[in-house]
């Protein structure tokens, strides 16, 4: 994720061994915190960002819809917040995956989050 960070002119931290969390500048002079979270024990990594919180006015039943349309993200509600996220098998994933499911990750929840709230707040 580093060097990605890197590439895409992002910023990258690094809260611990098993998370980090990059910013992802996009159009219109937004940005989206994503963030990696790997679980070792069971070979996963979890890629997610915030919408919004959970208590704005959800139209769940669009949501749901929306899930289909996605590949790699999915929406969940998750700790108060209306997410989108992504987890693989630490096994299969690589490089040029990890790349296309953070921009997938941070595009989706930037644009659901204009839709909701008309702000950028993550």
């Amino acid at each position: 994720m580093k060097s990605y960070a890197e590439e895409i002119k992002g910023n990258y931290s690094e809260y611990d061994d098993e998370r980090s969390v990059i910013i992802v500048p996009l159009q219109d002079e937004r940005f989206q915190a994503v963030i990696a979270e790997i679980t070792e024990k069971e070979q996963r990594i979890n890629i997610s960002s915030k919408v919004c919180d959970s208590e704005e006015n959800l139209d769940i039943r669009e949501l749901l819809i929306e899930n289909h349309k996605y590949p790699y993200c999915k929406f969940s509600l998750s700790n108060g917040f209306l997410k989108v996220e992504s987890v693989f098998n630490t096994k299969i994933f690589n490089e040029e995956l990890l790349k296309k499911v953070i921009l997938d990750v941070a595009n989706l929840a930037d644009q659901w989050e204009f839709k909701i709230t008309g702000k950028d707040i993550f």
